[in-house]
This record gives structure tokens, sequence and C-alpha cells, in this order.
């Protein structure tokens, strides 16, 4: 205990109690509280005041910087702007399975699981009028095989098409060619893999479908910046009306929607950054936003006005080794995987998420966050040991002369008062530590510079591949990990290769199980800390959600019954 009371005196850090927090439709129980029945934002809402406008206008922060252009629709593909305007054959529910249908109408999986029949919708429009049908799908896949610019789940997906990898190398093949693994008949589209995919119904709900009207004739390798997105449409519930670039888009309620017609009639979004979260928020100037940052929710809920609500989403932070040592030397004083068990043994995880993010984050031992039913709870147990952490670093010779650098790509004053208490802890074990933040070109900074041993860093994944492919031995040859990570280590390759093909959700979960396994007892290459809950803020005295609705990974396209929002009132501005 000597511990948390110098700790907390020198870097001020005290127990924070935090109001008017819910997760998901369970609201989280309070320090030293007892959960609270269940309740949804609806029924939290506060008592409406007077805001003078009338209540037709949503307001939103943009889901990244607009720029001169709107943010592409495939790198990434979540976030309630990209849910509203655009479409995809299917949606996950709030557990992200794909569960409901988009575009389709019904679809079936063959019992090998390589053929895919998707029967689409009538009478859907594009945002111009334009009549959609089967053949934009098939474009859109086409072309985002040829662009670089995909999200890697959807991408990897996609590649397993039949006849995918030869379309994708050949120069003189464009969208409009045809690609043996796709065939369009009607309004029914038929998809054949070359080989199973685990993750291909989970891409199709994630992967915004573009009409080949407008995209076709436009360089698949620059799409993002193409003069699609000048003014792109959808085929989703509202369509651009204004778009002010680096300040504005104004969405409006497409009448022509060909599902059930959304009850606010205009939606702002507005340029900002996190930081302007709670101002925008004390001016009742913003409806929604979602956020990792504690102190970004507790500043925006000093006015009354607003509730935030946890949800559980994979989300974990880590620290990521750089197994060369500074600038790629050599000198790897934790290449013994006894010294990195022994830095986290060192470092009483619980006592610092109590103190700087309570209720919002729980301890791991994998890359899982535990709430999944798929973590590991068998696996090497990291918990806050110091006898341990010094027989560790005994055991394997480790050099106390030796000072370890940590550093992190997160500037908010949280991660400063992370990093400065692992700092001393570590120091307690006899560990010499220091931490730096890094800046500029971080891409440079974490896999060129590499003047850090290990990286404070953090991951949002969708499937559980996209946490994983990364210990993958051919990724690590062929990409940027290679010059951080050891390569030749092939023990999780076959797990990793059995996964990509299984369909099967049990045989999925034990192999998800036995890759933690191999990850904890052989790697440990990313030095697991914490899973971080999202946190939402509403305005909740102005926006009235349906109370199907069960709050889930905003980063998604899940469903979120956008239709059956209402508002009470519009902000005074």
């Amino acid at each position: 205990m000597k511990m948390k009371s110098v700790m907390f005196t020198v870097l001020g850090i005290t127990l924070i109690t935090v109001a008017g927090f819910a997760g998901g439709r369970q609201p989280a129980p309070q320090p030293s509280q007892t959960p609270q029945p269940q309740q949804t934002p609806q029924s939290q809402q506060t008592q409406q005041t007077t805001l003078g406008l009338g209540p037709d206008m949503l307001l939103l922060p943009s889901v990244q910087s607009m720029g001169d252009r709107w943010p592409g629709a495939w790198d990434n593909y979540g976030f309630t702007v990209r849910y509203i305007l655009f479409s995809r054959l299917l949606r996950v529910d709030s557990a992200i399975e794909p569960v409901y249908g988009d575009l389709a109408q019904s679809w079936t999986t063959s019992p090998d699981g390589l053929t895919y029949t998707f029967t689409l919708k009538n009478n859907i429009k594009w945002h111009d009028g334009t009549p959609f049908s089967a053949d934009d799908v098939a474009f859109s896949l086409k072309t985002a095989m040829k662009s670089p610019q995909v999200n890697a789940m959807v991408k990897t997906a996609i590649s397993r098409i039949k006849g995918a990898a030869a379309f994708a190398a050949d120069a003189s093949k464009t969208a409009a060619n045809d690609i043996e693994g796709i065939r369009v008949n009607g309004n029914v589209i038929t998809i054949t893999m070359d080989r199973a995919s685990g993750t291909f119904l989970l891409a199709m709900s994630q992967f915004n479908i573009l009409p080949r009207h407008k995209i076709e004739g436009l360089n698949p390798q620059q799409i993002n910046t193409s003069v699609f997105y000048d003014h792109p449409i959808g085929t989703g519930p509202y369509r651009i009306k204004e778009f002010a670039p680096n300040d504005y888009t104004l969405l409006e309620a497409f009448d022509d929607y060909f599902g059930p017609k959304p009850q606010i009639k205009q939606i702002k979004v507005t340029q900002m950054t996190e930081t302007d979260f709670a101002t925008r928020a004390l001016a009742n100037d913003i409806d929604f936003f979602q956020t990792n940052d504690l102190a970004t929710a507790q500043a925006a809920l000093r006015n009354p006005n607003y509730k935030a609500f946890y949800t559980d989403i994979y989300f974990v932070r880590y620290f990521q080794w750089n197994s060369y040592g500074l600038g790629g030397n050599g000198d790897d004083p934790l290449k013994d995987i006894r010294v990195r068990r022994a830095l986290l043994h060192a470092i009483d995880r619980q006592a610092l998420l109590d103190s700087l993010m309570p209720n919002q984050a729980t301890v791991i031992n994998s890359k899982v966050p535990s709430s999944f039913d798929y973590a590991n709870t068998g696996v090497y147990n990291l918990d806050y040991n110091p006898a341990k952490a010094r027989q560790l670093l005994n055991e394997a010779g480790f050099d106390f002369s030796k000072t370890i650098r940590l550093a992190t790509y997160y500037g908010d004053q949280t991660t400063a008062d992370f990093m400065d208490a692992v700092v001393y802890y570590l120091n307690e074990a006899g560990v010499k530590a220091e931490w730096h933040l890094l800046s500029g070109d971080l891409g440079a900074q974490i896999y060129d510079i590499r003047d850090y041993h290990v990286m404070y860093a953090g991951l949002s994944a969708m499937a559980f591949e996209e946490a994983y492919d990364v210990f993958y031995s051919r990724t690590i040859e062929t990409s940027v990990m290679g010059s951080i990570f050891p390569k030749g280590f092939t023990k999780m390759d076959p797990l990793i290769e059995r996964l990509w093909v299984t369909v099967d959700p049990a045989q999925r979960k034990q192999i998800q199980l036995d890759i933690q396994k191999v990850e904890t007892e052989d790697m440990l290459w990313h030095l697991p800390l914490f899973a971080l809950r999202n946190i939402q803020v509403f305005n909740t005295a102005r926006v009235n959600l349906p109370p199907e609705l069960v709050l889930s990974n905003e980063w998604t396209n899940y469903e979120r019954y956008i239709e059956k929002w209402t508002l009470n009132s519009a902000p005074v501005r």
C-alpha cells in the first residue's frame, strides 16, 4: 500500500466517482456501489429545457477530418455518419454478428462455406435517383480488389473470392471485366470463394457499396481522393444536401429510401476533434459523441443534459515490443520472455485502472477483452507480483544497469499519468525506466527510428483476425512489422491459417483459445495491459433513443435503429 500513497501524492492521482455512466443497457456500478436496475438512454432523460429551434436537426461530429473531400468509405467503414449514408449487403447486431439484411432481402451459404447467394431487395435507388442493381455490388467488390484503401479485414475476405488474386494482379483488367467468383443474375448475386472465409459475412456487413455509374473509370489506387468524394452518394436513409469542406456536411432524410423512413429530417455533421467535444456539449451544440477518454466524457457531463454510457468493444492497450533494440542496434534487454513477463508483474495495473479509468477498463492477460466469450482465462497470469518480477529478472540474467525506454503516441494527460506510474513501478522493481512521447511522422518513429524498447499502443478490432494476423510469419516478413518483431517464428501460423478458413463458431472459438495460449506462453510480443470500454455520450434532453437499441461498437455498422430516433428540440447555437 505504500506504493499507492506515494504515487497518488506524486502524480496527483485521485479516485474518481463517475456519475451518469451506463454500460449498453446496464448502468455500470460506481466505485463502492452496487449495479443499478436496467435502464436505457431514453429512460434516463433529464428534464427538457426550451432551446429555441425546431426539432428537426441532429448534431454530430465528423467521423474524421473531412478535409477537401468527404472521408473514404472503405478504409474505415463504421461510425453513424457512414452508416446512414451508405448501405451494405448485411448489418450486424450489437454483438457484431451479421444477422440482419440491409441491401439483401435474404442470403444462403453452401454447406462447404464456399458459395454465398444474396437475393437483393427491389426498388432501391441511389441518392441521385438512379436505380440500384446487383451489378453495383459486383463492381464495388471488383474495384476494392484493386484498391489499397480498403480495411484489412474486408480486403482479406474479398481476396478469397475465386479469381480475385489473379484479377487484382492483372493491370489490364478493370472492374468492368468479369471474375470467376462473382455472378449476377437479375437481383441475385452469387459469390464463390476459392477457399472458405470465417469472416466473409462479417465483411459484407461492413463493406459499403458504391454506385458503378459514379466510380467507373476512377483509379482504384486513389479511390479515397477521387472526385466521387466531392459529393458522394449512397443508398442509405440520408443523403448529402450540402458539403462545405473543412467545415460541415448537411444530410437530409432520403425520401426514396428503401427501408423505414427516419423521423429526424436533417443531420448536421460538423468538423471537430475530440478536444472540441466538451466545449460543444456545454453549449448544447452536439447531440452524440463517442470517446475512449474518461476526462472528455466527464467534462461534457458538467452539462446535466448529457448522459454517458459504457459499451464493451474490442479495444485493448498493450506494450508493443521492439525486438531489435534501440534503433535496431541488436541490443535487446527484453529478449527473454521472462523479462517481458517481469515488467507486467511489476506493475499494479488494477490500481492504475481504479484510479485513472474507474469502471472503464479491465486487466487482461491476452490481447482479448475479458468480456468476450473467446477470451482464454487459463493463460499465464500476469498478476501484480513484485517478488515474482524480481525472481524472473534474476533468472533471466537481466542487466539492471540498462535503462528501458518506453514510448507512446497518445498525448493526453491520462496517458501521461499512466506512463509516469509505470516508470515508478518499474523503478521500484529495480528496473531503470523512462518514457517519451512520439511526434511527427509516427510511422517513421515506430518502424524506422525505433527509439524505444516497448511502446504503449492501442488496437480496435471487429474480428479476432484483425488483432492476431499481425503475428503471422509472412505478414511479419512482408510488412513494417518485420522491423520490430522477430522473423522466422511459425508456431502461430497453422492456427491462424485454420482460423481463416473455419466457419463453424465452436471450432473458431477453440482455435482462438489456442492462439491465445501460444501468444502468452511462447511470444508475448504485445504485452497486454487492459481492455478499454468505449464511452458514448448523448444529449438525452434532446435525443430519444428507441428501447430496443443496445449500444455497441461505434466503429462498426451495427443496427442502430436510426429510423426510430427522435428529437425533443434543437439547441441554441
